[in-house]
Parts: structure tokens; C-alpha cells; sequence
């Protein structure tokens, strides 16, 4: 059995494939963090995001399978 790659904290985006799904519109900007993950095999989408938009549009929760999220890189000025 895979483990998930993500914890509790954890600064996430979406991926490509995340980017590409059409239930993810919302997402495509900002960052989230997950609050929860939960069992891969029993789940269908297991990891719990609160997610934070760039334009200032929030939801208190979202959630995710693991190929749909990548780990947040901040930008380097």
C-alpha cells in the first residue's frame, strides 16, 4: 500500500491534473492547507484542504485526492 505523501500542515496548489479537473475552477489560484488526511483505500477523496485564493475568495474546506495536490513553493524575489 502507497503511503500519502501529505501531513497535517502542509502547504499545498493544485497539480496539473488537479488544474485540469473541471470540479477544481475555484482552486486554481492560491494555496491551501491540509487539515486532514484520511484513509486512501475508504475515502475518495481523501486529504481535507482549507483553501485561501489569491483574489481574496475563500472556502473553509475543500477536498482532494492525492494527485490533484502538489506542495505550495513560494515565490523567490
Amino acid at each position: 500500500m502507497k503511503k500519502n505523501k501529505f501531513k497535517i500542515g502542509d502547504l499545498v496548489t493544485l497539480s496539473a491534473a488537479g488544474r485540469k479537473a473541471g470540479q477544481n475552477w475555484r482552486y486554481r489560484k492560491g494555496f491551501g492547507i491540509v487539515i486532514f488526511v484520511g484513509n486512501r483505500k475508504i475515502d475518495a477523496y481523501p486529504i481535507d484542504c482549507y483553501w485561501q485564493t489569491t483574489d481574496g475568495w475563500a472556502t473553509k474546506q475543500a477536498n482532494f485526492k492525492q494527485y490533484e495536490l502538489k506542495f505550495f513553493k513560494a515565490d523567490k524575489k
